[in-house]
């Protein structure tokens, strides 16, 4: 009596394939030696604020010491964006948007949105010197943005958003980020140049400001997409 083999098609090779090699490299992580290096990390954040001579040691590191992985962060955060665009591109806008109607509710999510756009600010110019950072404060300025859309206010954003020409500031966030972290790479690289001369007080603030200006109007970008081709709810 003859057994035939089972045959596998080239995208199931493939995946065993990846399995194998995931399941080696897991296998051989539960056997290699733990590192676990003698580290005083009161020096390390000593010295970070030192350096800088800026309180809020996180902001040091995004923006100081590990400026490189922040400028993937932001690059990753522009494709995301491109992404939602090119996937949103085809689709009809919503001719009917139901919004929040009832006062007290409106009123409500008016009085967040004030507080949100001002938290954004705080953090976005305090972000260096308390808890908060660029990131933060884009969350909380699109997170105003979006509770003014939910409450019936949708045509005067997407009419603020063109007047003001968003997209375009977008972009050009994104060039003076990257502009300002490589003339600090400049500096360190170059001691005696003229980007060496810029003390950390004024650029870490800087990245702090713009950063903050690029993740508002992406995730503004990003929502009011969402919101034309979905509806609002």
């Amino acid at each position: 009596m003859r057994f035939a083999l089972p045959r596998f098609s080239s995208n199931q090779l493939k995946s065993a394939l990846y399995l194998i090699a995931i399941t080696t490299v897991m296998v051989m992580l539960l056997f290699a030696a733990p590192d676990n290096p003698n580290r005083d990390t009161q020096v390390i954040v000593d010295y970070l604020s030192d350096y800088t001579n800026i309180p809020n040691t996180v902001t040091s590191v995004i923006l100081g010491t590990r400026l490189f992985d922040t400028i993937g962060e932001v690059t990753v955060f522009t494709i995301a964006g491109l992404g939602v665009k090119i996937l949103l591109h085809d689709e009809e806008e919503e001719s009917d948007f139901i919004a929040v109607q009832e006062p007290t509710l409106v009123m409500l999510l008016d009085l967040a949105a004030i507080l949100s756009a001002f938290l954004a600010i705080d953090l976005a110019l305090k972000g260096h010197l308390t808890p908060g950072g660029g990131f933060a404060s884009g969350v909380s300025g699109a997170t105003s943005i979006t509770l003014l859309m939910v409450t019936g206010r949708l045509k005067q954003v997407e009419q603020f958003y063109f007047k003001s020409n968003a997209a375009a500031l977008e972009k050009f966030a994104v060039i003076c980020f990257v502009l300002t972290a490589l003339a600090t790479f400049i500096g360190f690289v170059d001691p005696s140049s003229l980007f060496a001369t810029i003390p950390p007080q004024i650029y870490l603030p800087a990245l702090n400001i713009i950063a903050a200006l690029k993740v508002t109007i992406g995730s503004w970008s990003i929502l009011r997409f969402f919101i034309l081709s979905r509806g609002l709810m």
